[in-house]
């Protein structure tokens, strides 16, 4: 309980209204201003900011553009007639933002799309093509026979002159989603999965796929003066070169850059990617680890505060710097859960009714003003959902046998400000402001010491015995 019971303010804030057109955002930097009752404390006193309540309801996606996106890349092959060839190929690849109702298999279904897409792009081979299913073969013999598959003739593993992961040993499961099993056990989900990638020629075309050296990489660097990606002239966007894909993805995270990894000597590898030695025109790529179950990165928002002063690990302070496990200060005030309700209905909520100990002391004595933004787990704002964002599939329906190229009114689309300002995307919380008690040293003064009298006569010393001392 607040020493100054009297002066304890319980403060409700509902962002929705006014937040967004005042130098921030419903979410990231709005401003509560306490100019007509500013809150002071003396010398005896400290402020202190205690969290009561929270809620923001889920109105963003769960894969978005922090943990939907992966380097890819690859080296020329020059081919003749019906023969495999590909230009140089060194890009950022996302999946399509938005929920994918906890189903990992369109994850990687989605992955392996976006894999292809990229492959078919570098393709120039006139009427070549690639595909994809998520096996690793059609029949369980075949699935058995991938498992021993590896070493020289596998293009990715020892003697293929690649990086792996330190903990995958290069075997494909054998619990693919799709196909034949030899038994039940094949059916065991382990969220790990064999994206199979077959190429097509035309006519009597051949090629070996070793030879594209494609590489794969979950980038998890945060984006400073010394690390800064290009790729094919572009630089990198922060969300691109630190993103959450690896988690999402079950890769291996990669936290060093290298230009155009396809051209280095042992590039790291988020996947093991490995050539059929049997079929150099089918090569399969695996997650060495589980696929997120939840099919999101965000388990937690956390709410900060300019005026608190808080400690956390670097890791949860910002994408800007290294990351490591470092207590440095923070502005960190409070850790909100992901919760889902009894009609699954999924928000971000704290109720602190059991006391539950999010507070913080207030730097200074006088508080008129809080600027407050919410961020993921790497201190990122949250990414709004874009007004034009529409699955393709749901464009193409409507716009089938007329001449509209997008389904949003364009004109709309240039007056209307994101969600995150004029949208849904907002929050509100409650708080309180208490005054408490410290403890205050008492006060020295900084003066010469008085005089002491022995033998009659005046000293100056540092020590003064009592029986001596004399006004």
């Amino acid at each position: 309980m607040a020493d100054y019971v009297e002066t304890t303010q319980e403060i409700f804030i509902n962002s929705e209204d006014g937040f967004g057109t005042n130098g921030g955002d419903q979410v990231n930097k709005f401003r509560l201003n306490f100019t007509q009752e500013p809150f002071e404390a003396q010398d005896e006193a400290i402020l202190r900011i205690n969290m009561t309540q929270f809620n923001l309801q889920k109105n963003f996606y769960d894969v978005n553009e922090t943990n939907n996106t992966i380097r890819i890349s690859n080296t020329t092959v020059a081919g003749a007639g019906d023969d495999l060839a590909m230009s140089l190929g060194d890009e950022f690849i996302s999946i399509p933002s938005g929920d994918y109702k906890n189903q990992p298999d369109i994850v990687m279904a989605c992955l392996a799309q976006s894999i292809v897409d990229y492959l078919n792009s570098k393709l120039t081979t006139v009427g070549g093509s690639f595909s994809f299913v998520l096996s690793a073969g059609t029949t369980a013999s075949t699935n058995i026979d991938l498992v021993t598959e590896r070493g020289a003739n596998s293009g990715r593993n020892a003697g293929g002159g690649q990086v792996q992961p330190s903990c995958f040993t290069g075997a494909i499961p054998g619990t693919a989603p799709q196909g034949t099993f030899a038994s039940p056990f094949f059916r065991v989900n382990k969220r790990k999965y064999a994206l199979r990638i077959v190429l097509t020629l035309p006519g009597v075309g051949t090629g070996d796929l070793n030879n594209l050296n494609l590489v794969i990489q979950c980038l998890n660097v945060p984006k400073n003066v010394s690390q800064v990606i290009t790729t094919g002239g572009v630089l990198a966007t922060a969300n691109q070169q630190f993103n959450d894909s690896y988690i999402l993805f079950g890769g291996a995270r990669i936290e060093n850059n290298v230009p155009n990894p396809a051209l280095s000597v042992n590039p790291e590898q988020s996947f093991s990617i490995q050539v059929d030695s049997t079929n150099t025109k089918e090569l399969t790529i695996v997650n060495p680890f589980p696929v997120a179950q939840g099919c999101n990165t965000t388990p937690n928002l956390y709410l900060r505060c300019e005026e608190a002063g808080n400690q956390s690990s670097a890791t949860l302070e910002t994408a800007g710097v290294n990351h490591d496990h470092s207590i440095i200060p923070s502005r960190i005030l409070a850790k909100i859960p992901r919760v889902t309700n009894t009609r699954h209905e999924i928000s971000y909520t704290l109720e602190n009714v059991a006391g539950i100990p999010f507070f913080t002391n207030v730097t200074s004595n006088y508080l008129n003003h809080l600027i407050f933004s919410i961020t993921d787990q790497r201190g990122r704002p949250i990414t709004p959902v874009s007004i034009s964002d529409f699955p393709n599939s749901v464009q193409q329906q409507i716009r089938n046998g007329t001449t509209q190229a997008l389904l949003i009114n364009q004109d709309f689309l240039d007056d209307t400000k994101t969600q995150n300002f004029v949208g849904n995307l907002f929050c509100d919380f409650a708080f309180k402001v208490s005054k408490h008690k410290r403890k205050l040293q008492k006060k020295i003064l900084q003066t010469q010491q008085p005089p002491i009298i022995t033998n009659n006569r005046m000293e100056f010393s540092g020590v003064i015995p009592n029986s001596v001392y004399s006004n």
